[in-house]
């Protein structure tokens, strides 16, 4: 007993040793500029790219799967979709009419259901957006902290000591004014007078706190901005509604609506918005053309096996083409002092000026699914011409037979069977 009382002791013990280690001390501001070693360390964490990589992939994981996640869904509703309608042709000429209204409710439930999870993909492609931003506010606030540091410190130790100086100097006079000049001489040898400006404890603006400061200010810059502003124009947000439309529509659906008819006046998303539902027949609507997708690269006329396309041109083309015209071009873009350019080349595409990067330059899943189902559907097209032309000997053999018996006259004579034969000789051997 009394070692089980002695082992709760000890547990709480290192239970408040670990809260008072874990506690950290109030925050106080540095008394001195950063000498030339901390500046290099603060240059370090600004340079060391590890973390900021690692968030960077982290979050394009997370948008890639809610993007995959919500084709997924889509896909198996229009599946059931298509499903229903051809079962919906039976129903309409009395085949299994038992079951329609079994199969619409399962089909009106599973529409709800993947209506609500787009919804919470959607919200959930919105967050990881935010987060990537905030990565990149981090990353700027540490190279601005990096710039203005030593700039905001000698300014702020500046700002202390006169101010120190200036509270020494009102004290001073204020004791003069009410006249305890010779009672201060007095006391001289006792009592201090007012503190030196330089035994005051200087408090300069700190790295950490210049940081917070901007990071919390950029934010809510960021957090002002309307859903459209921050969403409609990221690449990730953007792939994401090609997807659901894609996987919801396919080839015969209404156009992607335009950006700017994605988010409504109060910010909430219309994620099942279409251009037929926002009105077609509008002038005011712009929605953008249905793109004529092509099946072979414009550089080696060939068909595509991993298009890549272009982010500031509507234009796809075979990754490995596109890179090589990249690798041999001469072209720089960007770049500036201490930073390198990257090779760019002009679109091949007759008619279009915009230019090519790497960085400018993705895999298009889209792209990818257009060609599939377009292979798919030549690949159903060969079966079904095979199956017809398999089945067309037999509806030959069969309507042939059908005719020779409908055409026969009433005076042509019926050719001898074998049942016909049988009677004849049963008649002769009658007559014997």
């Amino acid at each position: 007993m009394a070692s089980r009382s002695r082992f709760s002791g000890a547990q709480a013990a290192s239970n408040r040793a670990t809260t008072s280690v874990d506690r950290l001390p109030p925050y106080q501001k540095p008394s001195h500029p950063l000498n030339d070693s901390a500046q290099v360390k603060l240059g370090r964490i600004f340079s060391d790219q590890t973390t900021r990589k690692a968030l960077q992939e982290h979050n394009t994981e997370i948008e890639s799967k809610i993007t995959a996640a919500a084709a997924a869904v889509n896909d198996a509703l229009r599946s059931q979709e298509e499903y229903v309608e051809r079962r919906r042709k039976k129903w309409e000429r009395g085949i299994h009419v038992e079951e329609q209204e079994e199969e619409e409710q399962k089909l009106a439930n599973l529409r709800t259901q993947v209506e609500d999870m787009t919804r919470e993909l959607e919200e959930n492609m919105r967050h990881a957006i935010d987060g990537e931003e905030a990565v990149q506010r981090l990353e700027d606030g540490l190279k601005w902290v990096k710039e203005q540091l030593p700039a905001a410190q000698l300014q702020s130790q500046s700002q202390a000591q006169y101010h120190a100086q200036s509270q020494f100097q009102s004290q001073s006079q204020r004791r003069r004014n009410e006249g305890y000049e010779e009672e201060e001489a007095e006391e001289e040898g006792s009592s201090p007078g007012p503190t030196a400006p330089d035994t005051e404890r200087v408090a300069l603006a700190g790295a950490s706190e210049m940081l917070a400061d901007r990071v919390q200010r950029k934010e809510t810059e960021y957090l002002n901005f309307s859903h459209g502003a921050r969403y409609s124009k990221n690449n990730a947000y953007i792939g994401f509604k090609k997807m659901v439309h894609d996987a919801k529509f396919g080839d015969h659906g209404p156009p992607l609506p335009h950006a700017d008819t994605w988010f409504t006046e109060r910010g909430s998303p219309d994620v099942g918005i279409t251009a037929t539902q926002n009105g077609a027949d509008s002038d005011d609507d712009i929605v953008l053309d249905r793109a004529n997708i092509s099946t072979r690269c414009p550089i080696t006329f060939l068909k595509f096996k991993e298009p890549y396309t272009s982010k500031n041109c509507p234009h796809s083309f075979e990754k490995t083409a596109v890179l090589e015209l990249l690798r041999r071009s001469t072209l720089i873009v960007g770049g500036g002092p201490g930073q390198r350019g990257e090779k760019g080349v002009q679109c091949p595409v007759t008619g279009c000026d915009q230019t090519l990067t790497a960085k400018t330059l993705y895999a298009d899943p889209i792209i990818i699914r257009k060609l599939q189902r377009m292979k798919q559907a030549e690949e159903q097209e060969e079966e079904d011409s095979e199956d017809e032309i398999d089945a067309q000997p037999r509806r030959q053999t069969q309507g042939s037979l059908s005719q020779g018996s409908s055409r026969s006259p009433a005076t042509q004579k019926r050719p001898r069977s074998s049942i016909v034969l049988d009677v004849d000789e049963m008649n002769v051997d009658d007559e014997g």
